[in-house]
């Protein structure tokens, strides 16, 4: 009587993990680069509003706020010593972040994320 013995693991049952693998490696990746896109978004927009209230208190005392510092925002426009109580600027975020972040002093300090 001869035993048989089977080893390892078929062409086909390999093929197979390789493409399960490969379908959630591309899931994933979308989703770890919309993960940093909103990241960058949010950082710039934490650092904007970080400024906006320190611009706020340096303009209730009558001084000038200084330029704002990039950081998680590439580039500011309209913010620095020019800025007045009733007025607003940009930033925008740094890649991979998109849009704009814009903070109206008028309303309070109010940003928002376009």
């Amino acid at each position: 009587m001869k035993i048989h013995l089977d080893r390892g693991f078929t062409l086909v049952e390999l093929m197979i993990v390789v493409a399960i693998v490969g379908i959630l490696a591309a899931i994933s990746a979308s989703a770890y680069q919309n993960y940093t896109i909103n990241s960058a978004n949010r950082s710039c927009l934490i650092e904007a509003k970080t400024y906006v209230n320190d611009a706020l208190v340096l303009l209730n005392n009558a001084q000038s706020p200084a330029a704002a510092r990039v950081g998680a925002c590439s580039a500011y426009n309209n913010a620095g010593p020019a800025l007045t109580l009733t007025g607003s600027f940009t930033a925008t975020p740094r890649a991979p972040g998109t849009g704009a972040v814009t903070c109206n002093l008028a309303d309070g300090g109010n940003c928002t994320h376009n």
